[in-house]
């Protein structure tokens, strides 16, 4: 079988879904829809899909789909993924899963219902570096997580669109456009729910609409504590930075995204440049993996690897910093 998939939103994260697909057996691009007509056009001319403007066009009279990947400005998750669910439609879902957690529970709530698969789009979870982080806190490495560091840093210029300084448009800003990869990964390596929220809000650029900085402390359930530092500004800053420590009971595992992750401690010392795998796939190849963990989910009939509650859970951790954090203008 051929799992037939239309991506709404061709922006750049739609850009990068085309050419996992484009590498996975057994999956077909058949329908690519964005509001910029030439763009759609050029994007379903790689695949040999058909293009349309409006994404709800697209699911009303593109023939045979079986998935749609959403990958449209945050306000409009909710609508593409409910009407894809109800279609009876697969559903892998760009981050955020909602700007609110009404819209994360409304998404999660029509996949389950319609017996649909819903996977969320954490595509940094498919990075050797991070697949390597996790596998040696499951072997016990570094004895049990006590407190991480997460810093991710990524420039917001044009290219993402004007939608995402919007409010009401994007439902916040560097936070959920970036951060939710972090915090993502903070949950997942953690691997417990978040208690409590210690936060302060920013921005960076005079007469921004939506946080361009963010930091916070976070404690988790089972006594992890966080540092959480996510900042994007919109004036030119370089390429994305993003890193991680984990310091354990008996180690620590320092993670640098695209670069390399290592871990020393009393019972490993060893540190893996990342970068044969990028060379050899391209730089996007988790968009690829992401794509066959989806596809094989839809095919086998098994649970998504990173399913709906993944992603609720993750919105609501970034809700919390939202409704602590401390919101005060920048000095001048």
């Amino acid at each position: 079988m051929t799992l037939k998939v239309a991506i709404l939103g061709a922006g750049q994260a739609g850009i990068r879904h085309i050419t996992g697909f484009l590498a996975v057996e057994h999956a077909q691009v058949t329908a690519v829809a964005d509001t910029d007509a030439d763009l759609a056009r050029h994007e379903a001319g790689r695949s040999g899909a058909t293009p349309f403007q409006d994404w709800r066009t697209a699911l009303d009279t593109a023939l045979e789909l079986d998935a749609v990947v959403v990958a449209l400005p945050h306000h409009l998750h909710a609508e593409a993924a409910c009407m894809a669910a109800e279609r009876g439609l697969h559903v892998l879902m760009e981050k955020p899963m909602g700007s609110t957690l009404v819209e994360g529970r409304r998404i999660e709530e029509a996949c389950r219902t319609a017996g649909v698969v819903l996977m969320i789009c954490f595509v940094h979870r498919f990075r050797d570096e991070a697949i390597q982080a996790k596998a040696w806190i499951e072997a016990g490495h570094i004895g049990v997580p006590v407190n991480c560091m997460e810093t991710i840093a990524s420039p917001r210029g044009s290219h993402l669109g004007s939608w995402i300084n919007s409010p009401d448009l994007s439902g916040g800003g560097v936070l959920l456009y970036t951060g939710v990869h972090a915090m993502d990964r903070l949950l997942w390596l953690v691997d417990a729910p978040l208690r409590d929220v210690h936060a302060s809000i920013r921005t960076l650029t005079a007469g921004s609409r939506v946080e361009e900085a963010v930091t916070a402390l976070l404690t988790f359930d089972n006594g992890a504590m966080a540092t959480l530092n996510v900042t994007g500004p919109t004036y030119p800053a370089g390429g994305t930075s993003w890193r991680s420590e984990i310091y354990g009971t008996e180690g620590v595992i320092r993670i640098r995204a695209r670069q390399s992750v290592e871990i020393a401690g009393n019972n490993l010392v060893q540190c893996i440049n990342i970068g044969d795998t990028a060379a050899q796939e391209g730089e996007h190849y988790n968009f690829r993996r992401q794509a066959e963990a989806f596809v094989h989910a839809v095919l086998s009939g098994q649970d998504a690897p990173i399913p709906g509650r993944h992603g609720l859970a993750v919105l609501e951790a970034c809700r919390m910093i939202y409704a602590h954090g401390v919101d005060e203008p920048v000095l001048r």
